[in-house]
């Protein structure tokens, strides 16, 4: 590695070569990611919630959550009625009030400081292989997009579990003696502490139990610690308990488990068994590193130099973050509930853990350019070959309709419409495959009654918003009747049966256009054609006149 060679008149050692390599392949990789989750953060639409938590709540007028004042009510609503999420809750309100770039932009920028902090927190720098290990171990758990698109699921998910990484960041290193804080910044970590587990009832648990374990593991070295510092560490310890206790014992929870069915309960089990995948892989590479770190003893058969060895080291990162980890996910026994979305604070300790012995691994076989070469192109291969259809099919898809859709929502409430046709995704039985990483986007329906339609046209003033394809006809019958449930929707030609639908004042289904005077309403046995008061024809763009309707290309008798 010390070998040189000239370039320019000038000496160039092959080692100096190697490190801007490696610089050039970690800035790549951060590139890359920016850039994937960029996509994935632009093209989500907006959820139920999001929409939802826009306003302040608790009010029965429609204000914005536009201002601090708003701000405080909406999360004091909230603090008191629903939830002690009180800071992601509000941070929604605030950021759907401001351009959507906006959100985009800090949203990947939070994830990039996410991933980065849980590879520094046992390492002293990021390498490719750690920053990509992390990613992959995220691109394989389960709801992505939840986690980390998702407006609501981001706020409450992603900025969290984002503030828990920088919470052990510094605590962890400030207690091994890695990291000297001054008095500034030990008051700052001791307010960071009760933001940190103020900010959702799951961190309070993982923080919680982590902070105890790291005492409790490590008595010896605490006892050892300065006055100063013993003091420092036990008022950061009681800001944290102050922060979650605000959060779990919030009155809105109380309200909510009131009206939801709770109880003891495993299914906090079905992440460990859901994920079991990327969990595997963080006890696989807690193998591969003691073996990496043992190898001369194991291959000398002398066991009992194990005891000497750096056993010890993996045990410690097992007993302070992967044990944590487990205990804290036992208080979601007796919650009852607990989504995937939920289990990324409890993953966190798992990735700090596989990105520092993925960070061991590498470093043993630092010499061996090849092998480390061959491994980083097959796990980028990986890792990108399951994020790619996710990104290509928002560039090609979801993107484009969010376009064209926002557009023609702008358009019908410059208009003054009040019954609002949009066009329908026509992708969505593809983008819902099992591998496909985005599967949080809220697509407008048919039914206007479902609650991401009502609350789309809510937000923008419609009295109900019906979305179909492109090339299809909207067909909408009065009838003056009751009780003629279901009613059928045949084709002529064959007599097959097409649709089976109900109504309630209105009957009201589609036909392809190129089908249409072939898909008829089959009233021959009910007489409904005498209890037809009117007949409206609609499609994307506009609709057929009274003149151009024919009811003979709309019914059969």
């Amino acid at each position: 590695m010390n070998a040189e060679f000239n370039i320019f008149n000038r000496k160039i050692k092959i080692s100096e070569v190697a490190d801007f390599i490696k610089k050039i392949a970690k800035l790549g990789l951060l590139l890359l990611i920016l850039v994937s989750i960029l996509l994935l953060n632009h093209s989500v639409l907006l959820s139920p919630d999001d929409y939802n938590y826009t306003y302040v709540q608790g009010r029965g007028d429609r204000i914005k959550v536009d201002s601090w004042q708003n701000a405080l009510e909406t999360g004091k609503y909230f603090y008191y009625n629903w939830t002690g999420r009180v800071i992601p809750h509000v941070l929604i309100g605030i950021f759907r009030s401001l351009p959507e770039a906006i959100y985009e932009i800090s949203n990947t920028i939070v994830f990039l400081i996410f991933i980065i902090l849980i590879v520094k927190v046992l390492n002293k720098k990021s390498t490719f292989l750690t920053i990509l290990s992390v990613f992959g171990y995220l691109t394989f758990s389960k709801m992505f997009g939840e986690k980390f698109a998702w407006m609501s699921g981001a706020f409450n998910y992603l900025w969290p579990c984002t503030f828990l990484v920088i919470f052990v960041y510094f605590l962890y290193n400030y207690f091994t003696e890695n990291k000297k804080l001054n008095v500034l910044q030990k008051i700052s970590l001791c307010l960071f502490a009760f933001i940190t587990a103020f900010t959702h009832e799951n961190i309070a648990f993982v923080g919680g139990t982590f902070f105890v374990c790291l005492i409790l593991f490590n008595i010896k070295q605490f006892l050892k610690f300065d006055k100063n510092k013993k003091i420092t560490i036990i008022l950061i310890f009681i800001m944290f308990c102050l922060g979650a206790t605000a959060t779990i014992f919030a009155p809105g929870n109380f309200k909510r488990m009131d009206t939801e069915q709770r109880g003891f309960s495993f299914e906090f089990l079905n992440n460990y068994i859901e994920n079991k995948g990327v969990l595997i892989t963080v006890f696989v590479s807690i193998i591969i590193t003691f073996i990496c770190e043992n190898f001369e003893v194991l291959k000398t058969e002398k066991f009992a130099g194990l005891r000497k060895s750096n056993y010890s080291t993996i045990k410690i990162e097992i007993l302070n973050f992967i044990v944590p980890s487990l205990i804290a996910s036992l208080p979601m026994a007796i919650i009852g509930y607990f989504p995937p979305r939920a289990f990324l604070a409890y993953e966190v300790m798992f990735m700090i853990v596989l990105a520092k012995n993925v960070y061991i691994i590498s470093e043993k076989l630092e010499k061996n350019y090849i092998a480390i070469s061959l491994i980083s192109i097959l796990l980028s291969l990986i890792v990108f070959g399951r994020f790619s259809p996710s990104t290509l099919g928002q560039i090609n898809y979801i993107i484009p309709y969010k376009n064209k859709v926002t557009t023609q929502y702008e358009e019908a409430q410059k208009n003054g419409e009040k019954d609002v046709l949009v066009s329908k995704f026509e992708f969505i039985n593809w983008i819902h495959k099992e591998d496909y990483i985005n599967i949080s986007n809220f697509f407008p329906e048919f039914d206007y009654h479902m609650p991401v339609n009502a609350l789309i046209s809510q937000y923008y003033g419609f009295d109900r918003l019906t979305a179909i394809d492109d090339d299809d006809y909207l067909i909408e019958l009065e009838v003056d009747t009751e009780g003629i449930n279901p009613y059928y929707v045949i084709d002529k030609k064959t007599g097959e049966n097409i649709y089976t639908m109900e109504y309630d004042n209105f009957i009201r289904y589609t036909v392809p256009k190129e089908k249409f005077g072939e898909y008829l309403l089959d009233c021959r046995e009910n007489g409904l054609e005498d209890k037809i008061i009117n007949c409206k024809i609609r499609y994307i763009g506009g609709n057929l006149s009274q003149e151009e309707i024919d009811l003979e290309k709309v019914i059969i008798k």
